[in-house]
């Protein structure tokens, strides 16, 4: 099946945009914004592994399909880019510093993707006003993380972190290919390491509702 979508003479090719920080790493709790600066805290971050391994599986079965990180950074901070780039050095290498795009924290993501969004964009993240800022033009599809999706208000695609890699790869596509997907939030895995728990999410997302400084 091909995704390309023409407009005009110009046919393109859909695009895949993914979140770092709750998505591809897990975003590390803290009781201090200034944690939030000090230097290798973006860095060491942990990977959540069956995103990074699901990105990678599309990477190398889907060549049809561009993939971009799109993540937003604290532009104050001396060592959120560098380090988020290092991050991804060393995770998903495979993804070229010309398709890695950052953007200010608390800004709209689409306006800083190239060319400008499309409908064929889809957008993979854990925090919804990020996604129904995307959607529409764009497509986007929610993340489960563990700790997000507590109000339930996105009613669109939603993929859960607990599944194997393989099966969150196919559910993008068949997102990407029209269908629709919708898991309901998961329960905290116990065998995957992790930073996260429920009320340790609970306290630090009131804390930075309150703050409005979450970097997502």
């Amino acid at each position: 099946m091909s995704y390309e979508h023409a407009a005009g003479d110009i046919k393109y090719k859909p695009r895949l945009f993914v979140d770092m920080d709750g998505t591809l790493a897990v975003f590390k709790p803290v009781h201090t914004l200034e944690k939030l600066y000090e230097k290798g805290y973006f860095e060491n971050l942990e990977p959540i592994e069956r995103i990074v391994k699901a990105v990678k599986i599309i990477l190398m079965n889907h060549p049809d399909i561009e993939v971009y990180i799109l993540s937003a950074y604290l532009t104050d901070s001396m060592h959120a880019l560098q380090e988020k780039n290092q991050w991804l050095d060393k995770n998903l290498p495979e993804i070229p510093k010309e398709r890695r795009i950052f953007s200010p924290c608390g800004e709209d993501k689409k306006a800083y993707i190239p060319d400008q969004i499309r409908g064929t964009d889809y957008l993979l993240d854990d925090y919804t006003r990020n996604l129904m800022l995307w959607h529409p033009p764009g497509k986007g599809i929610k993340l489960l993380n563990g700790i997000n999706h507590t109000k339930g208000t996105w009613e669109h695609d939603r993929i859960s972190y607990i599944k194997d890699a393989e099966i969150i790869a196919k559910n993008i596509i068949d997102v990407m290919r029209g269908e629709k997907v919708y898991d309901r939030k998961p329960q905290k895995d116990s065998t995957e390491k992790t930073a996260y728990n429920q009320e340790v999410g609970r306290k630090l997302a009131k804390q930075q509702k309150r703050s409005q400084s979450r970097c997502r």
